[in-house]
């Protein structure tokens, strides 16, 4: 092959993997639940509002299942606390809190982040007893982080009584599910959130339970599709 047809095929590979990376984006794009901010690109300052903060950022993510940025989680955490200092009994801030030090220890592998998660999501229920879906999403996520599968079920099955439709609490319960072993339940929870929501979140997750299925098909067409 020629130098040229080299750097032909060069340009056209260039090409390709640009487009490849749009469609990404747009994928992503198409993520963002419940009021969600994603920055993805720069943005001039004077044709567009001015940009969330970080902690701002990492807050719509730990409410909605997509993953905050580390810095943010930081800011986020110190937000939440300077809050329940102001406001002990303010059982959304606890909450918020209590999720934000799960995401945190998952993301840096460092469990020391879950007793204070526990002490914040229990002081939450403490507060605001009542209907507080949060919080039992938040022991939910604690549970299977610390692979404490049995708590992960009894949580996110309380969570769902609560609110059947909260999209947020079904991943949660698909996680118990499965490393209890429970493959059916965990597809049919699956069944139940493909009903209720859409995306490529909810297709990574479908990939994910026919794999531990042995559907290997199935999960190459839904990663294909995320």
């Amino acid at each position: 092959m020629s130098a040229m047809e080299n750097q032909q095929e060069g340009a056209v590979r260039r090409k390709r993997r640009a487009s490849r990376r749009r469609v990404l984006i747009a994928s992503v794009a198409g993520c963002v639940v419940l009021g969600g901010v994603l920055v993805l690109l720069p943005r001039e300052r004077s044709a567009e509002p001015a940009r969330p903060s970080p902690g701002a950022l990492a807050m719509e993510a730990v409410g909605s299942g997509v993953p905050a940025a580390l810095p943010g989680l930081t800011e986020l955490i110190e937000e939440r606390r300077r809050a329940v200092r102001a406001r002990p009994r303010d059982a959304t801030s606890w909450a918020v809190l209590g999720v934000a030090y799960v995401e945190r220890g998952r993301r840096l592998a460092d469990p020391a982040s879950y007793p204070r998660a526990e002490k914040a999501l229990r002081t939450s229920l403490s507060v605001g007893p009542k209907r507080n879906t949060r919080a039992l999403e938040g022991l939910a996520a604690l549970s299977n982080a610390r692979r404490d599968f049995p708590a992960a079920r009894r949580w996110g099955e309380a969570a769902l009584k609560l609110e059947p439709r909260r999209w947020t609490t079904y991943p949660l319960l698909i996680d118990a599910y499965t490393g209890l072993g429970e493959y059916k339940a965990a597809k049919r929870t699956l069944d139940r959130l493909t009903g209720l929501r859409s995306g490529p979140a909810v297709l990574a997750r479908a990939a994910a339970v026919y794999r531990d299925r042995g559907w290997r098909e199935d999960a190459a067409a839904s990663l294909a599709d995320a």
